[in-house]
């Protein structure tokens, strides 16, 4: 996880399911991850890899503007992810799409959705609406100069 490894949830648990298809595979990420491997829910529909996808939808990349909070004085630089229903996008790949806006849904959405992976086959994304708080970012140090351990690799700064 050295590079913070943006989009990785997804593929993860495809992996992690067709190596073990009697358990329930989950994926959490941000919208912004979620971006960069969502296409992959057409790899699970197609070859009827069932998993849940959890997306946390905040309209922004929340981690890179909290670096620019703290880094750069709130001068902010495509942060913002205006980007359309997740729910939306999963339907139309095949998939089911979930939009929940309510804290109290979450836990009742996911319990369906897994239900649905392990009962019918079925792949679900659940997209939860979230507010714009930034919290703190993945990796503190994702913008200082690196620390390097071993003698071998000093020279490499």
């Amino acid at each position: 996880m050295s590079f913070g490894n943006c989009g990785y949830a997804l593929p993860t648990i495809i992996g992690a399911k067709v190596a073990a298809p009697h358990r329930p595979a989950i994926a959490y990420a941000g919208d912004g991850a979620w971006g960069m491997s969502m296409v992959e829910i057409m790899t699970c529909v197609r070859h009827d890899i069932p998993v849940t996808a959890v997306v946390f939808h905040n309209r922004q990349w929340g981690a890179e503007k909290k670096n620019q909070v703290d880094f750069y004085n709130r001068r902010f630089v495509a942060g913002e992810l205006d980007s359309e229903s997740f729910a939306g996008i999963a339907k139309a790949m095949g998939a089911e799409g979930v939009v929940v806006d309510r804290l109290e849904d979450v836990g009742p959405a996911l319990k369906r959705a897994v239900d649905a992976q392990m009962s019918e086959g079925k792949t679900t994304v659940i997209e939860v609406m979230c507010t714009r708080e930034l919290g703190d970012p993945f990796r503190r140090d994702a913008l200082a100069k690196p620390v390097r351990l071993l003698e071998k690799y000093k020279d490499y700064v």
